[in-house]
């Protein structure tokens, strides 16, 4: 049975998962990134110096070793704006407006400099405003700075909230885990119900039972969802590393990821993962005719705890977020947040994870029963009354 068993765990997994295609993907990733960092450099190299015409006097302050921008002055701007396109020594023109106090800047065609200069004029335009004012140091800081709010929590129960990592790794895994869910939700769902619908398993049933391949299939799913989490986090770490160190020529630093947190975190996205698989293949095989059933919408519930955690964030302590942090077809969404947010002993942890294991280990045998169901049910599609009593027999 335990052969049978991984026989339809392999065939799952590989049935969705080609190494092949994952590693002409992963190249054509690192590809695209070598095409926008080509790109990135080549618009990065700006020249050393742009002439520019003007109809007042100007001069802007940049660094020395910086892109350096000269302004000439000419009381008639209308001769070198028609002939910007040409060769005429200029790269563009600084107007200014007598009548509306306003700076327009005209070039050709657009370039990265034009960005460059553009900030650095808002920059001098704003301090000499603030010169012509007369202000002091204190009143210019005043109408700059953004006004900040600390926010104080005598919740001693709470977490130290200037260190986010915690959140953000708890976050970060639930995100990851609604990604593999979508995956989950469309391999189970043509899987099962083209298998109903082709009369497929009927001849595989005569060697194994319901359960070895429900089992089976919950299984390769799992593995695969893992797969796609772990995959997905490789790319965004990919992407961090192409950016930060390739691109902005900076240290990868990792420290908004909680490592000891971690653990806890893919414990319960693994759980999640089998909940949420169990009930969607308990949905699917009751399922006959996947275009016209009014219960493919159900397959979309097990989202709910991930979505029910994101809101939990304001108020980890209430009673509504203590019991949905123990209930197991919410625990394993709620509960990371919660352990990222409160000090929570490790036998609550350990007993909202066993919870959520014990909901698993019955999702699955549910599930296995409606699938047999299904199969002794030849075009007609059972009702939710129906899989609900097939249950418990």
């Amino acid at each position: 049975m335990q052969q049978q068993l991984w026989i339809v765990a392999k065939w799952e997994f590989l049935h969705f998962f080609k190494l092949k295609q994952e590693i002409i993907s992963k190249l054509i990733m690192l590809a695209i990134a070598g095409v926008i960092y080509f790109f990135a450099t080549a618009n990065s190299q700006l020249e050393q110096g742009y002439h520019l015409a003007s109809n007042l006097e100007f001069s802007v302050k940049t660094e020395p070793t910086s892109t350096q921008f000269k302004f000439t002055k000419h009381d008639d701007l209308t001769a070198i704006i028609a002939n910007l396109a040409e060769d005429t020594g200029y790269d563009g023109v600084l107007k200014f407006d007598q009548a509306t106090h306003s700076y327009t800047l005209i070039t050709a065609v657009k370039s990265a400099w034009q960005t460059t200069l553009q900030s650095l004029l808002r920059a001098q335009l704003q301090q000499a405003q603030f010169d012509s004012l007369g202000l002091s140091e204190q009143q210019r800081l005043g109408l700059t700075k953004n006004i900040s709010i600390e926010h104080r929590v005598l919740d001693e129960l709470l977490k130290n909230q200037a260190d986010r990592s915690q959140t953000y790794t708890a976050f970060g895994v639930l995100i990851l885990l609604l990604v593999a869910m979508f995956g989950i939700f469309g391999q189970l769902f043509v899987s099962i119900t083209g298998e109903n619908q082709n009369r497929v398993t009927e001849q595989l049933l005569a060697t194994m039972t319901p359960q070895t391949w429900i089992d089976g299939k919950l299984l390769g799913q799992i593995l695969l969802a893992v797969k796609t989490m772990i995959g997905t986090l490789l790319s965004i770490i990919l992407s961090m590393l192409f950016f930060t160190v390739i691109i902005k020529q900076q240290a990868l630093n990792l420290d908004f990821i909680n490592w000891s947190l971690l653990p806890w975190l893919l414990a319960y996205a693994i759980v999640g993962l089998g909940i949420c698989a169990a009930f969607m293949a308990a949905i699917a095989a009751g399922i006959d005719d996947p275009n016209h059933s009014s219960k493919s919408a159900l397959m979309m519930l097990p989202l709910a705890p991930i979505v029910i955690a994101f809101f939990v964030i304001d108020a980890p302590n209430s009673v509504l977020t203590i019991v949905l942090s123990y209930l197991p077809i919410t625990a394993f969404a709620v509960m990371p947040v919660r352990m990222s947010l409160v000090e929570i002993p490790i036998w609550q942890a350990l007993l909202s994870l066993l919870l959520s294991i014990g909901c698993f280990y019955y999702l699955r045998i549910f599930a296995a029963r409606i699938f047999k169901m299904g199969m002794n049910m030849y075009a007609k599609e059972p009702s939710l009354k129906a899989m609900w009593l097939s249950i418990f027999k």
